[in-house]
């Protein structure tokens, strides 16, 4: 799996989305300013964990990803170890048939970090280690805004456990909920580490993102997700994991497991069909809970398996071999058909041409936030446009200083703050070089078959006098 992260990493040098990007450059900012080690959006554990992999470059910071995701994988086969599971060691290409795991687990997302402080969390759950467990639980927050609800099931269910196994009243219950304060372990260390920095006790408030209360990415449905859950259990595994899911729901040993799952399903569809939080209906988001997903595919395969006992071992280790061939080949095939992700070598090529014909800028403008890593600037001293109002990006360039360089492409640009490389040279701007690719993918199909096609996109680079 370490080997197969390495190889993606240099196989997809893009990311399919910005996030990326952004978060990595918060990280490598966060030593000039450290307000972006206490950001909201940026979160907290993510920062604090990446900042120094991100000193060291951006394939630097996709190759310590690798690491999480392997250490997911492991954490997730050691559970299905203390559940006493059948052929446990199948969680590792059960997880990497997942879809979306497969593109976040060689890309800096927050999902794969979340999903390794969760498994961990579980298992020491699992294990009897109450206090233990929900101290690391209590970190979930810092890792996707998600945690905080996570945290209070969490918190039910080692109430709950605490009455069943002492034979408490309610008034028992009640004295048992300082306990249970632990779980919030993680968000008080976050706002003294803001009041120290800022000297705000009001910070996470104060900068929590205005978009989150509004419909920004529109509204879908309430099924939302199961009309995309092949893409976070994998099209052919789907019979497994429902099947799983149904078994496992009524023993006591998978609630955390089923709880978890559950809880993020039913509030990602939910915040998807109101609009709220931001909710942009995307399937990586259950990475999250991509271990859960994982072991109860494999409680289901198992049971599909006990069913074909009459079946020739042979037989069986064939058809399971082919099943798992099909499901890692269709995850390829889903990286693979995010186009959006192939920008990322025309960036580069672009930046190498700029490294050749070198132009001394005093302050640089870009559409897209790897444009800002491959020219080495930090959010500091480089900021993102945060207007998509067209007139303000207007008067923002042509307010702009002598000696700015605008790297602009002709996707983001217009589609975020309605300005064309055009509208930038007539903004008083120079053209130093326009260039149109074409960019293929591997196989350029989608997990279902049907081709993709290639990318096209056109970068330019602009120089004000």
């Amino acid at each position: 799996m370490a080997v197969l992260g390495i190889a993606l990493v240099f196989v997809f040098p893009g990311s399919p989305e910005q996030d990326t990007e952004y978060h990595f450059l918060m990280a490598r900012t966060a030593w000039v300013n450290a307000s972006y080690f206490i950001g909201v959006w940026g979160r907290p554990l993510y920062t604090a964990v990446f900042a120094i992999p991100a000193l060291m470059g951006f394939v630097a910071g996709r190759l310590f990803a690798v690491g999480i995701g392997v250490c997911v994988a492991w954490q997730t086969w050691r559970l299905a170890r203390d559940l006493e599971m059948e052929r446990a060691w199948l969680v590792v290409p059960l997880l990497l048939a997942q879809p979306v795991f497969f593109e976040l687990f060689p890309d800096m997302l927050t999902e794969p970090l979340f999903a390794l402080v969760f498994v961990v969390a579980v298992r020491w759950h699992l294990h009897g280690w109450t206090m233990r467990g929900m101290l690391v639980a209590s970190l979930l927050p810092l890792a996707r805004p998600e945690g905080v609800f996570l945290c209070l099931l969490w918190g039910a269910w080692v109430l709950v456990a605490s009455r069943q196994s002492q034979r408490v009243s309610i008034p028992g219950i009640v004295r048992a909920v300082p306990r249970v304060l632990i779980l919030a372990t993680g968000v008080f260390l976050w706002w003294v580490a803001s009041f120290c920095i800022t000297r705000d006790p009001l910070y996470i408030l104060h900068y929590w993102p205005a978009t989150w209360h509004q419909g920004m990415y529109g509204r879908g449905n309430v099924f939302s997700y199961s009309l995309r859950s092949l893409e976070f259990t994998g099209m052919l595994l789907l019979a497994p994991f429902v099947i799983g899911l149904w078994l496992a729901i009524p023993q006591s040993k998978w609630i955390p497991l089923t709880g978890a799952f559950l809880l993020l399903f039913v509030l990602h569809s939910v915040f998807r069909a109101f609009g709220l939080f931001g909710e942009a209906g995307y399937p990586r988001y259950m990475v999250s809970v991509s271990p859960a997903i994982a072991l109860l595919t494999l409680e289901g395969w198992n049971a599909i398996v006990s069913r074909l006992g009459r079946w020739p071992h042979p037989a069986r280790v064939a058809l399971g071999a082919a099943v798992l061939a099909v499901a890692l080949a269709q995850s390829f095939l889903y990286m693979d058909s995010l186009t959006q992700a192939r920008d990322g070598v025309a960036i580069c090529e672009m930046s190498d041409w700029l490294l050749v014909h070198p132009q001394p800028y005093k302050r640089l403008i870009w559409s897209n936030a790897r444009m800002c890593v491959v020219t080495g600037m930090e959010l500091e001293k480089s900021p993102p446009l945060l207007s998509g109002n067209r007139e303000k990006a207007l008067a923002m360039f042509r307010e702009a200083p002598s000696g700015t360089l605008v790297f602009w492409d002709d996707h983001i640009g217009p589609e975020w703050f309605g300005v064309s490389a055009a509208d930038i040279a007539q903004a008083g701007y120079r053209t130093l070089r326009g260039q149109r690719y074409l960019l293929a993918g591997v196989m350029s199909r989608d997990m279902y078959g049907m081709k993709t096609g290639d990318r096209e996109v056109e970068l330019t680079l602009l120089y004000k006098q």
